[in-house]
Parts: structure tokens; sequence; C-alpha cells
């Protein structure tokens, strides 16, 4: 099992990691950069966002993707 690490929204939009969450509505969000996705829970729709404002402050999890960016940041850092 993958060990779950929670990122707040502001960590997601500044560091800019893949990262998704469900808000308080049900509706389902996916971030990456600058862009991101929003899927209507009640109806299917998926709506392109490119403000951040547009984001629910809620958990975020990073996709595998968002996961490998951070390692990378992380050993990037690490470097001399």
């Amino acid at each position: 099992m993958d060990h779950l690490v929670a990122f707040t929204l502001r960590d997601v939009v500044s560091k800019g990691f893949e990262a998704r969450c469900v808000g308080p509505d049900g509706d389902r969000y996916l971030w990456h950069r600058d862009y991101g996705l929003r899927v209507e829970a009640r109806t299917g729709c998926t709506t392109l966002i490119t403000d951040p404002v547009a984001l629910p402050e809620s958990v975020w999890f990073p996709t595998r993707l968002g996961l490998a960016e951070l390692e990378r940041a992380a050993e990037s850092s690490r470097s001399p």
C-alpha cells in the first residue's frame, strides 16, 4: 500500500506538483503547475481551471507523477 501524504492547497500551487482532491461538494479536482480540472460529481462535466482561486481549500494528495516530482525536487535540493 502506498504511503499517503497530504498537502494544503497552498503547497500544491506553490510547488507545482500534480495533486488531486475531492472538494466539500464532492467535485473531484486535479492540479498540475498552472492548470487543473474539475469533474462535477452531479453531472460528470469536466471543466478546465486556469486560476487556482477556483480550487477548494481541502486536503490534497499527490498523484504518482506528483510524488516523483516531489522526490526529484528533494534530491536536487540535497545535491551540492
